[in-house]
């Protein structure tokens, strides 16, 4: 089945809103990864989901206080690429 899994990330204002179809499941680490690597669109606390089409729940969370993302993006701002 194509786009059952939905992945929706957004922040406390909704309006940096990540919206992700996948056909393959999502766990933890993978929702990490795209919250992460999305973490200077967003602002505030941010909420992240996996919704499963078929079984229509949300079948993993992921919840981001204020100060994590703060964090996160302050290092994220001084990071530098390093080409090998």
């Amino acid at each position: 089945m194509a786009e059952r899994f939905r992945v929706e990330i957004y922040d406390a204002n909704k309006q940096n809103d990540l919206t992700i179809y996948s056909e393959q499941g999502v766990d933890k680490e993978y929702l990490t990864e795209l919250i992460f690597s999305n973490i200077t669109r967003f602002s505030g606390k941010i909420n992240g989901y996996v919704y499963d089409a078929v079984k229509k729940k949300k079948v993993t969370a992921m919840f981001l206080d204020e100060t994590i993302v703060a964090s996160a993006q302050k290092y994220a701002a001084s990071a530098t690429k390093v080409l090998i």
